[in-house]
Parts: structure tokens; sequence; C-alpha cells
């Protein structure tokens, strides 16, 4: 066996055609990892710690493919993480660009605070892709709540036919939900934090260095300008602390993660219900030869619904480790911290080719209107059991009117007539006036608005444009002022 393998996605097959080898893989995390040590550096020469000249050093280290990432991951199996052996590697290659370089890499930081910064840069590129995929999402599902409002369908609750209901509440429904996750990953994305405490977390490294190289100046002074632009190059945020232990951040991360998998799976699982031969009302358009089968000719599987759910399925399970790790130990934990780094890149890798598989889905998703019609001709009638109920309520009681239409639904059952038929009959023997059996005759009608359907997806796609527009001109405003008023790292530099 060849002693680095490429891991083609063989058993993932959802992977292909997503960002998420080029965001999750071992190379994207070492360029994170790269990312963040220079951040670090650049800070320190905004502060005044370190020499203006390892500014040129920075850009030479910039792309990490030049480290052998091989010999690191080897390497790392002897100090317990991988920051040890590339810390190593960056230094060498500094000093092969200028001798001293290595000085100014690494400084007043702990492995700790490298591979926590590389994460929270691997996150931030994540909930990004994640962001815009479910933006493309729910522009597709709008689309289809806005088409399909007036699209009857049978509302199915524990497997059987409930009430009528359109497809296009239910593609509110999941636009809804997408919703309530962009939004929190919107927030997400603009909190995640750089690490920086060195070894237990107070900087105490960091403050004698900085009193030392910078005796003119408050060492207090010097750290808030290295944290500051730390979180700049970084493309993070300062938090109040060091998080070496406090692990909330990586909990949320996972939480919205998982959420975001749910979601996705909840619509891919919806899919495949509603594709089965029985069922039949809608499909994932497949391109040919896809959705086959190895033994029988006939089959059209909802491929992407199945490997989007088997997606979802999955991350519950790396989210409770994420959680479980929360109980960090003294300023360094033995065993938490390390047990993160593969379930939060797997929950992220998942993440991405779940919503970015259910995106496409919608994307190709038919829906057949007479289906779902005739679906409700099934039961003859028993669909429209609860507004029979509701409105024979107002005249004899809610007690009496459940009953009566209960046993008409049994008998329409059992004798395979139609309920509107049978009720007719129990409604005259009960005395019921003309103009009461003419109302309810009036009720089997699968035109009228079921509920507050068509309120409420407006609602839920006024409030996706809304955001959706305001997200493009947050853009637009946030292009403007990087390329009109681009800031210089000199004008905060203490001097």
């Amino acid at each position: 066996m060849p002693e680095h393998t490429f891991d083609a996605g063989l058993l993932n097959p959802l992977s292909h055609g997503t960002r998420e080898c080029e965001l999750t893989s071992d190379q994207a995390w070492l360029q994170a990892m790269v990312d963040a040590e220079l951040a670090l550096t650049r800070a320190l020469i905004d502060a005044g710690v370190a020499p203006e000249w390892m500014l040129t050093v920075c850009d030479a280290l910039a792309d990490a493919s030049q480290f052998d990432l091989g010999a690191i991951a080897a390497e790392a199996r002897g100090g317990g993480n991988p920051v040890i052996p590339f810390v190593k590697h960056l230094g060498r290659a500094a000093e092969r660009m200028r001798a001293g370089a290595s000085d100014h890499l690494h400084v007043g930081a702990t492995s700790q605070d490298i591979l926590d910064t590389a994460a929270m840069i691997v996150a931030r590129r994540v909930t990004g892709e994640l962001i815009h995929q479910l933006d493309a999402l729910g522009t597709t599902l709008a689309d289809l709540a806005d088409e399909h409002r007036g699209t009857v369908m049978s509302g199915r609750t524990l497997g059987q036919q409930a009430s009528p209901t359109s497809f296009g509440f239910v593609a509110a429904g999941w636009l809804d939900a997408v919703l309530l996750i962009v939004t929190r990953l919107d927030g997400i994305a603009d909190t995640l934090p750089v690490q920086l405490g060195g070894a237990v977390g107070n900087l105490a490294v960091l403050t004698e260095i900085a009193r030392a190289r910078r005796s003119d100046v408050v060492a207090a002074d010097v750290l808030r300008v290295v944290l500051e632009r730390f979180a700049h190059h970084a493309g993070l945020v300062v938090p109040r602390l060091s998080w070496h232990t406090n692990r909330v951040v990586i909990s949320e991360l996972a939480s919205v993660l998982a959420a975001a998998t749910g979601v996705a799976g909840t619509i891919a699982l919806d899919v495949s219900v509603l594709s089965r031969t029985e069922i039949a009302e809608v499909s994932e358009r497949l391109a040919p030869g896809q959705g086959g089968s190895s033994a029988m000719p006939h089959k059209r599987n909802p491929v992407s619904a199945v490997l989007i759910t088997a997606a979802a399925l999955q991350t519950p399970g790396l989210a409770s480790t994420l959680y479980g790790s929360m109980l960090a130990e003294d300023q360094r934990p033995s065993g938490a911290w390390h047990a993160e780094w593969q379930s939060l890149r797997v929950l992220e890798r998942l993440t991405i080719s779940a919503v970015t598989g259910v995106a496409s889905l919608a994307a190709r998703l038919d829906v057949d209107r007479d289906r779902m019609r005739a679906n409700l001709d099934l039961t003859d009638g028993l669909v429209f059991s609860e507004r029979v109920t509701t409105i024979l309520a107002e005249s004899v009681g809610k007690t009496t009117a459940f009953a009566l239409v209960e046993r008409a639904s049994q008998e329409a059952y059992e004798t395979n007539r139609p309920l509107q038929v049978v009720l007719a009959s129990v409604l005259i023997a009960e005395g019921c006036s003309d103009a009461l059996r003419a109302q309810i005759w009036a009720t089997f009608n699968y035109e009228g608005e079921p509920g507050q359907s068509a309120a409420g997806i407006a609602r839920v796609v006024r409030e996706f444009r809304r955001r959706a527009d305001a997200a493009k001109r947050a853009v637009s405003v946030a292009d403007d002022i990087v390329e009109a008023d681009a800031p210089s790292t000199n004008d905060v530099r203490i001097s």
C-alpha cells in the first residue's frame, strides 16, 4: 500500500461536486494553520514586537502547498498534535529565507492557540459555503412555495392521509426551517474567535516579550494591538478571554451544523417518501444512468435524497462527541480537545455534502399535481372529516358531531362508499336541516384554501426574500468599502 493514500470519496458519493474536500481536507487544514501562524506574526509586526522585514517572509510562506503534509502528519504522532512538527517545518522554511526569521514565528503561542484558530478559520470558510448553498436552496423553495400554493395534496400524519394541504405549504415549511438555520449560521460566522493564550491561557510569555521588546509602551497596549490585529488578519473576532477549556464556541458550532444537516435530511426524507411508487407525487429528476440498481433494471431510485438522509443520520453522534468534549479539565484537557478534531471535521464535511446535495435536489424536483389530486381521492372523502366535524359542531356540539362523523367514517370505510354519501344519510336520520346538509356537502371541495396556508406561505417567502435582498446589499456595500478605503496596517501599529 502506498505511504500516502488519496481519499476519493468512495464511500461518500454525495461529496462529489461539492466544496467539501476543498474546505476540510488535510491540505485545507494545513493552509488554515499557516494562515493562523502568519496572522499572529503579522499582528506582532503591527504591534512593533517583530521586525517589518518579516512581512516579506510571511508573504513567501503563505502557500501551504510548499510544506510536506505527509511528513508533518507522520511526525504529529510524536507530539500528539500536528502543530508541533508544523512549527518546525515553518521555522526551517523561514530560516532558508533569512537568518533569525524563525525567532518571530509562533511567538507567545501554544499548539492549541494555532490549531483552535485554524479550526475557526476552517469553520468560517465552511459556514460561508453553507450560507451560500442555503441561500440557493431557499430561493428554489420560495419559488416552489409560490408556484404550488394552490397545488392541493394530502397532508399526512403518522404515515396516514389526514387532511388536505398544499404542496406550496409543504415547501414553505421547508423554507422556514432553512431561514432559521441560515440566520443562525449568519450569527455564528460573525462571532468565531481567534485563540491566543499561551501555555495556560494567561498570555504570560507574550506579556514578558512585550515588556522586554517594547519597554517604552505599556504591555497591555501591545497585547491589545496583537489580539486585534491577529483577529483581523485571521478574519475572526477577539474573544474576551482565551477559551482553551471553554468549548462553548465548538458546541454551538456543532449544534448549528447538526441542525443544518437535519433540515437537509428532513427535506430529503420527505422527497423519498413522496416519491414512493404507491405515492409518486414528486420525483428527483435524474440524468440517464442515475438512480439505477445493480439487480433490477427498472429501478429509478431517489439517490440524492437517500444519501442526504444518510448524512443527516450520522450527525447527532458527532455533535454528541463535541458536546461531551466540553468536559475539559485543568488548562488543557487530556483527550477532550483532541476528540474534537476529527468529529468537527467530519461534521463539517457531512453538512457541506448534505446542504449542497439538498440545494441541488430541490432544483431538480418534479412535482406531479395530477397524482397529488388523485391520491386525495383514495379515501373517498375521509380527508374532509375534520372540516365536517367542525361545521357540524356549531349546530349539535363538538362531542355529538365527532361521534356522528366517526360513525359515518367507519361505515364509509367498511362499505367502500364515499363519506359524503354515507354522511348525507346519517344527517337526514339525525334530522339536520337542509341548509346544514348543504353546507356540509359543500365542504367536500378540494379547491377551498386549507386553513391559513396562503397567509403562512406569503409570510415565510416574504421574510426569506427580504433577507436575501439585505444580504445582497450588504455584500455590495462591503465590496465598495474594501475597494475604496482599504485600511493600512501602518495606521494601527504602535510606534
